[in-house]
């Protein structure tokens, strides 16, 4: 037992490392279900399985443009990538039968947490190439558990997909004591992938262009190095957006909406100051530890530009940018704690106030890693939206839904539709509504199906809407109500900006409500 032990610890760190962080991502995937944002889920998700059966729930392609009247369809902003691999993952499963909406994402959270290893592993590898063993034992544990990582890694964010392929290329080029040109072309469709499933990636190949100039001493064979991963990352991220030209019959069809939308929208999204995301990366990674890793990574700009000033561009880019949202600094994280670990440990080996208190630092290292791992832990049982994706999930249970509408007494969620497992239109009202006008609508509708479910969702508000409906639908039976998660409560008594909401789900007849009065 001693050397197995022995072995797992001392020879082989990552295997534990590793273990540990798949047995958080497994936790996560079984009790945080739901999504985060609307991105996770509306631009991905719904997308995804919709195209899946058939069906366009967002109206991007240009066929569903014109079913819908739009004589000159246009391309969408998104970035079609990552929402066609998730389609892909849809159309196997339905072809084999595994249909049920929350059981098909429970295997994708997990599929998605296998993939998020990759980042450890590779975190760990640069690290350990770099600055040794301790410094490599830090970035793997950090990675595998680190606060806010597990739970992400389940997670249907394109911010966390790209970073495996980023950390990739740089493996690749790091590990290589003879680089060759092979070497740069490897590294280039890393760099290609990561920027065909985020376009914003494509700023780490120029900041790669910038660490060969710094870190190459001959600037000949920079430019030679920097052309040869350039064209490599070109042609890898031209194969990942072939989906234009089949759709749009033209290449980069999507990339040029994305451009031209974010050149006159991108001052309507969320604004913030330069050093924004200074301070997200300090809190989101916990001090004392963000700190050590933030100062480590600065020490290091110069020692391995090639690790650090690709994320630093990336970081630059989008300070400067006016759309400023948390999650879009993510891709850079791995690398601040892989280079900040490398640097707080070459810095501690030479500096003689820690030297004279080893007791003092292994104090605070220890600290941290159970303040990390306590919120890594917790985090794992976060449920987001759980009202919303519930009350979907109890629609599909029922087994006989035809179509829905949502009352909205206070706030205009969109319903996770995918959950219910049918991508018939909804229908949609709030207090304002005429409810009897409105069914009288639905009735006489051609082409969207009566609904047999009545959602009311709010809060202060649901029973006076509950009250109002009741005296316009004769038929109404109270099925269940489902409430909002913890987690949903802490975030607007946090925020008032967060909305949560309780759902009250009632049945209908629509043979009742439409017969002729």
């Amino acid at each position: 037992m001693g050397a197995t032990r022995a072995d797992i610890l001392g020879k082989h760190p990552l295997r534990l490392i590793l273990l540990v962080g798949l047995a958080l991502r497994i936790l996560a995937a079984f009790n945080s279900p739901g999504y985060l944002m609307h991105d996770d889920h509306f631009l991905v998700v719904e997308t995804g399985a919709s195209w899946a059966v058939g069906e366009d729930y967002n109206n991007w392609m240009p066929w569903s443009q014109r079913a819908n009247g739009i004589e000159n369809p246009t391309p969408h902003q998104a970035n079609l990538a990552y929402a066609g691999i998730v389609s892909g993952y849809f159309r196997v499963c339905n072809a084999v039968g595994f249909v049920h909406p929350a059981q098909q994402m429970l295997l994708l959270r997990l599929l998605h947490g296998l993939f998020s290893l990759l980042i450890v592993a590779l975190g760990f590898r640069i690290a350990e190439k770099l600055g040794g063993e301790r410094p490599a034992r830090w970035t793997g544990w950090a990675l595998a558990t680190f606060g806010f990582l597990p739970m992400l890694g389940v997670r249907q964010l394109v911010e966390m997909v790209c970073i495996p392929p980023l950390l990739w290329a740089t493996w690749v080029v790091l590990r290589s004591e003879r680089r060759t040109w092979q070497t740069w072309a490897l590294a280039g469709i890393g760099i290609g992938i990561a920027t065909a499933l985020r376009y914003q990636c494509g700023v780490f190949g120029l900041g790669w262009v910038v660490a060969l100039l710094v870190h190459e001493r001959k600037w000949q064979q920079a430019v030679l190095n920097s052309a040869i991963m350039g064209c490599s990352a070109v042609v890898t991220f031209a194969l990942g957006q072939l989906q234009d030209v089949l759709i749009w019959g033209e290449p980069f069809a999507q990339l040029r909406a994305y451009i031209e939308y974010n050149s006159t929208h991108a001052g309507s999204y969320p604004q913030g100051f330069w050093h924004q995301y200074v301070w997200v990366v300090l809190g989101l990674l916990i001090p004392p530890f963000s700190l050590a890793w933030v100062y480590g990574t600065a020490r290091e700009v110069k020692h391995h530009a090639l690790l650090v000033i690709p994320p630093l561009a990336f970081f630059i880019f989008h300070s400067a940018f006016p759309n400023k949202q948390e999650r879009f600094i993510l891709p850079a994280v791995p690398f601040i704690i892989t280079a900040g670990s490398i640097g707080w440990h070459a810095f501690i080996g030479s500096s003689g106030f820690w030297q004279r208190r080893t007791r003092l630092h292994r104090g605070l290292v220890v600290a941290g890693l159970v303040l990390s791992l306590g919120a890594g832990i917790g985090l794992c049982f976060v449920q987001p939206k759980k009202s919303r994706v519930d009350a979907m999930t109890a629609l599909y249970n029922r087994g006989d839904l035809e179509n829905f509408l949502i009352v909205h007494a206070e706030g205009g969620a969109l319903p996770p539709q995918f959950y219910s497992g049918s991508w018939n239109k909804y229908w949609t009202s709030d207090l304002s509504t005429d409810a009897a006008n409105h069914r009288q609508v639905m009735c006489n509708s051609p082409r969207y199906t009566f609904p047999n479910y009545i959602v009311f969702s709010g809060d202060r508000l649901l029973g006076e809407a509950v009250e109002q409906y009741k005296s316009i639908y004769p038929s109404m039976e109270y099925v269940e109500q489902v409430p909002p998660s913890r987690w949903d409560r802490l975030l607007a008594a946090l925020n008032p900006h967060n909305n949560f909401e309780r759902i009250l789900i009632y049945r209908i007849d629509p043979a009742v409500e439409c017969e002729t009065r």
